[in-house]
């Protein structure tokens, strides 16, 4: 069968979008010639508007009008080959109508009923998963990693990243949706003089609304530790960027430090130095992939316990300040 139309339908977050870019290039790689289209989110739109991977965007608003409005342009569109990156009932079942000649994706019974090529989740979702369902394809893959992927629009201006001097990205990234994966705010603190000691980093902090509490938090604490008055700048962008702007603050940062996050794999992506701060979950499936890239940790036998279960999160309790500054300070010699 020629495969001259293509969709994806991706997943709704950040980090799980960024690790899709492989798999991307490897479908454009393969049939150069081909249609291909992303089904994604509509706040995702400046990390995949301008990708050379693809040929247009199609975007998944969900509730049952927009869903039947997606499926009636799926339809449509009649694709030869049709990957569903997510294995929810809601994006199982468009698979399911969507007339496509192929439909693959990964396991989720009953859902995945339809499915003409399903493969098995392994661990956690990501990359790694990823390229066993493009195998399963029989689609060669040369580029297994996401940096240097992402394709910015174009930016109307710096963004006044300028004022920030030379700084360092810092994202506690807690979320109630990421609580488990949380670090001390007194901890963050304690990196954040240290960074401004050693390197002369200016903290700027980062997140979405929901994290503006805890940065506010670490900025509140910040003010009461730097008894020297040592950090002189800092800021909390959390809730006041989008993605694109966010994205060119990542770019340009001199250091990121943060939990597994979106925004951890964004900062990844661009090959700036990044320490990503783990505890449940598990760097060899959803680890940061850049070449300056490394991962902060405490080894215990319950990790990686993928969030379950789990209340008092020994993992990011016992893992102390100094060992996040080791890693920065080995991955800024890079």
């Amino acid at each position: 069968m020629e495969i001259r139309k293509i969709c994806i339908v991706h997943l709704n977050q950040i980090g799980d979008l960024v690790f899709s870019l492989p798999l991307l290039k490897a479908l454009r790689d393969n049939y150069p010639r081909s249609t291909i289209h992303s089904t994604i989110r509509p706040y995702m739109i400046d990390l995949l508007s301008h990708s050379p991977y693809i040929n247009d965007l199609i975007f998944r608003k969900g509730g049952i009008k927009e869903n039947l409005l997606l499926l009636r342009e799926l339809r449509k569109n009649r694709y030869d080959l049709l990957i569903s990156l997510s294995n929810s009932w809601e994006t199982l079942c468009l698979t399911t109508f969507s007339r496509a000649g192929i439909k693959a994706g990964f396991e989720y019974f009953p859902w995945d009923f339809s499915l003409d090529i399903k493969e098995k989740v392994e661990g956690h979702r990501g990359l790694y998963n990823n390229l066993k369902l493009l195998k399963k394809l029989n689609i060669d893959v040369e580029k297994k990693d996401y940096v240097g992927l992402l394709t910015l629009p174009p930016r109307d201006d710096s963004g006044g990243v300028g004022r920030f001097g030379r700084y360092v990205v810092i994202s506690p990234g807690t979320s109630i949706r990421r609580r488990a994966k949380a670090w001390g705010e007194e901890k963050f603190v304690d990196v954040i003089i240290s960074l401004k000691e050693r390197y002369d980093l200016n903290p700027v902090l980062v997140g979405g609304e929901d994290s503006k509490e805890v940065n506010d938090k670490i900025i509140d604490i910040l003010k009461q530790k730097d008894v020297r008055k040592k950090v002189d700048h800092m800021e909390n962008l959390s809730g006041k960027m989008g993605l694109k702007d966010l994205c060119y603050l990542l770019r340009d940062a001199d250091l990121f430090v943060g939990v597994d996050s979106g925004i951890m794999h964004l900062a990844s992506s661009f090959d700036i130095p990044v320490v990503g701060i783990f505890g449940p979950t598990d760097p060899f499936y959803v680890g940061p992939q850049g070449s300056r890239s490394t991962v902060a940790r405490e080894e215990m036998e319950c990790v990686p316990c993928y969030l379950k279960g789990c209340e008092e999160r020994v993992c990011m309790e016992k893992l102390e300040a100094n060992k996040v500054l080791e890693a920065c300070e080995r991955v800024l010699r890079q």
